[in-house]
């Protein structure tokens, strides 16, 4: 057995002997099922289809320590990653565990459940029971058989039959530095939105400061008849860290789901989204935006599964690479036979601002209905000169008309975002970090029309 493979067996059995023991015995089944798959699976390579322009061999080959508890983190740090001016219910963890001190819960709406996964256990044994671990596959990802190996503590949100939540409710998960260990972290989310219900959520990843963390998550959605749910990713941690999510929805009959993720951060960061449209006349609109500088890799891999009759699913994603930065996207659509009047369109465009950045794109379409709307399309380019030759005869510094220009391809995705705080925030995130990597003040701001 490989070292890396000794390791994590190692790390188990210190789990079981801790943090581990405040789970129920099914939970133990679940991590012992996941630890077989794990160590006969190893790490993935790039000799395999999927991870086949993602070398995470600088992942594979630290040894990542589990956190024993939460450090402290300043009131300050959180303050700054809440959505300004938003009332919001807040939950907060710190290098995968709950922080009770920095999370505010108070004025929840009757009978909905926002609390941490450990607590779950004893509250809601049964919807944890029920959903946990029974939608994404083990054998498919080796990190999400590693996470669930760990499965301990992360958000579990319940939303009981037609509610309709006012304030978003949003996850914050902060990584940490260890001086003398490479922290990992293994969050587990699981999110029940019940029958006729509405919720916004927005899932901010951070790094209190500059780390080579390792964060792994899995979150698994389940979105039931007539359900309406917006799910916001912002993943904005250190470049030096590892970031590494699977991301399971799973709708039902006449849901309504939006997704928006934006990626900015990690040295190495992979997020895997799948939808399964499970029930006739569902709605899916899947987005995203990626920024990649310096030697920055970015991958999603998108799954959306049309399994009924009249159902439309759209997607969205851009991305703007500078340096020698990579980013890869990899869409599937997938169209059973019985899937017919299917709405589907994909597309991924790419902006170049550099020789050096590479971008590898790779829209599927597996179609085996015959009665169905579906596209997709993929384009890689520069700065287009037209555009920005435009500018310049307006009096506008080269620096600035691409500055622009580079603004408003970022707007085209963030505007995909429903709830428009929510949006707001995305927006002046990508701006804020445009300037950084631009060196300069002098970019507009995103409105939208």
């Amino acid at each position: 057995m490989s070292n890396e493979m000794n390791h994590y067996i190692s790390e188990f059995k210190a789990f079981q002997q801790n943090g581990a023991s405040k789970s129920p015995l099914w939970v133990n089944d679940v991590r012992q099922s996941a630890l077989s798959v794990f160590t006969e699976r190893g790490f993935p390579t790039t000799k395999e289809e999927d991870w086949k322009y993602t070398n995470i061999s600088p992942i594979a080959k630290s040894q990542f320590k589990y956190s024993s508890g939460a450090a402290n983190v300043s009131a300050e740090l959180v303050q700054s990653l809440l959505v300004e001016g938003m009332e919001q219910h807040v939950i907060v963890f710190v290098n995968g565990h709950f922080s009770k001190t920095h999370s505010q819960l108070n004025g929840l709406q009757s009978n909905v459940v926002v609390k941490n996964l450990i607590d779950a256990y004893s509250t809601h044994n049964d919807i944890v029971k029920e959903h946990l671990s029974q939608y994404v596959k083990l054998q498919k990802n080796p990190f999400t058989a590693l996470n669930t190996t760990f499965i301990n503590d992360g958000a579990f949100i319940h939303v009981p039959a037609n509610v309709h939540i006012v304030k978003p409710i949003h996850l914050i998960f902060v990584s940490t530095k260890n001086d003398n260990d490479q922290l990992v972290s293994h969050i587990r989310n699981l999110i029940v939105v019940e029958a006729g219900s509405t919720v916004n959520f927005v899932h901010s990843f951070a790094s209190a400061q500059s780390n080579n963390n390792l964060t792994n998550v899995v979150t698994e959605v389940v979105a039931k008849k007539g359900s309406v749910v917006e799910l916001v990713k912002v993943q904005c941690e250190s470049e030096l860290s590892y970031h590494i999510e699977n991301l399971h929805v799973h709708q039902y009959q006449e849901s309504r789901v939006h997704i928006f993720s934006l990626a900015v951060g990690a040295a190495i960061a992979r997020n895997d989204m799948s939808v399964i449209i499970d029930g006739e006349s569902t709605e899916c609109n899947l987005n995203g935006l990626y920024i990649t500088s310096g030697t920055q890799l970015i991958d999603h891999h998108t799954f959306m599964h049309h399994i009924h009759p009249n159902c439309p699913s759209h997607e969205l994603f851009k991305g703007i690479l500078m340096d020698k930065s990579r980013a890869v996207f990899n869409g599937k659509v997938y169209v059973e036979p019985e899937a017919q009047k299917t709405d589907s369109k994909q597309t991924n465009r790419n902006l170049l601002l550099s020789d050096e950045a590479i971008v590898d794109t790779k829209p599927e379409l597996e179609i085996f209905a015959d009665d169905v709307k579906c596209t997709h399309g993929a384009a890689v380019g520069g700065m287009n000169e037209t555009h920005s030759f435009y500018l310049k005869t307006r009096g506008i510094s080269e620096e600035s008309a691409n500055g622009i220009l580079t603004v408003g391809f970022a707007a085209e995705a963030t505007q995909k975002i429903m709830h428009p705080d929510l949006r707001q925030h995305v927006d002046l995130i990508v701006v804020d970090h445009l300037r950084k990597k631009f060196g300069t003040a002098n970019l507009p701001d995103i409105v939208h029309a």
